[in-house]
């Protein structure tokens, strides 16, 4: 394990062999992520107005980038890993930024003393439980796009590696969410099942 230090008296990430859940990290994205940790402190100074959790957000960036080409079967340091893992801290970046945007939004909880209770955990777990299954229902080049998405593509490049237009590329995974959502809503019909026994 080695740590990675930008120029200045800037944070201080740590290069792992292996991420929280113990899977080894490939060294391409570790030395990618070497190459462009000065940039993506830089950015991140110039969103959060410091650069404290940038090492964080790093770090999530490069397990999430290792797991995804580990998952396409990329040849190691054939590809541009820089390029891929700087948009995903990007990425990242402005999901945090949003975050901590809503947090600052709700302020004190007293402000809310008299107002209705929200909604309980159970539906939004429920509404998480319901994505994660309609993206399993998802053919190969839609869940190649999802996935290309989740780690910071923008649809235009998408639709290049695809050999497609930019709204071609939308459409098809727009339809592919639409017939993944409908069957994962879909009750099945006992009725209908051949396995049931009934006509």
């Amino acid at each position: 394990m080695s740590r990675s230090i930008p120029s200045g008296n800037g944070p201080v990430w740590w290069d792992r062999e292996h991420d929280y859940a113990g899977r080894p990290i490939r060294a391409d994205v570790r030395r990618a992520a070497h190459e462009v940790w000065g940039q993506a402190c830089n950015r991140a100074q110039a969103i959060l107005g410091d650069s404290n959790d940038a090492a964080a957000l790093m770090e999530r960036s490069v397990s999430q980038v290792s797991r995804y080409l580990d998952r396409i079967g990329a040849t190691p340091f054939a590809g541009n890993t820089s390029g891929l893992l700087i948009r995903a801290f990007c990425r990242a970046l402005r999901r945090y930024a949003l975050k901590l945007r809503r947090i600052e939004l709700v302020g004190d909880l007293s402000d809310f003393s008299d107002q209705a209770p929200a909604r309980g955990c159970t539906s939004k777990e429920d509404c998480r439980i319901d994505a994660e299954k309609a993206t399993r229902q998802l053919s190969v080049r839609g869940r190649t796009m999802f996935d290309l998405r989740t780690v910071g593509f923008e649809w235009q490049e998408i639709a290049e590696i695809l050999k497609m237009t930019d709204c071609a590329a939308r459409a098809e995974f727009s339809r592919e969410l639409k017939r993944a959502k409908l069957k994962v809503q879909t009750p099945r019909n006992p009725d209908k099942d051949p396995g049931s026994g009934r006509p």
